[in-house]
């Protein structure tokens, strides 16, 4: 269960996601779509340095915009866009990640908060 609470492992899925949206800026939308992407993965690796309700105010501002696209996650897997393999695999990852980082912010937020300790000291 501990897995579910380590911020480190939201970080590293969420990293995942963030790798895979900075292959499609570069191959496939431009350069300008780097830009949310590096505020993304910005914020991502200040919740992964961090510890307590500093890591999970950062780690929640992405999974909140992860909220608003969850329709257009949900669309991509209906019938009548004829999902292929990669809407199998990252759609799916994708909601599993939304829930490993709500429970990851229940616990960061809950487990005290004062203390914003880096992570290589715990």
């Amino acid at each position: 269960m501990d897995f579910l609470r380590d911020m480190r492992n939201a970080a590293i899925a969420n990293g995942l996601i963030v790798a895979f949206h900075v292959y499609v800026a570069l191959f496939w939308e431009g350069l300008y779509f780097l830009i949310p992407v590096a505020i993304v993965g910005g914020l991502i690796a200040g919740a992964y340095m961090t510890r307590g309700r500093l890591g999970a105010g950062l780690l929640a501002l992405p999974t909140m915009v992860y909220f608003l696209i969850l329709p257009e996650l949900i669309a991509a897997l209906s019938s009548e866009n004829t999902p292929g393999v990669v809407e199998y695999v990252l759609v799916p990852f994708w909601m599993a990640t939304i829930v490993l980082n709500l429970f990851v912010i229940q616990a960061e937020w809950s487990s005290g908060g004062a203390e914003a300790a880096p992570a290589a000291e715990a």
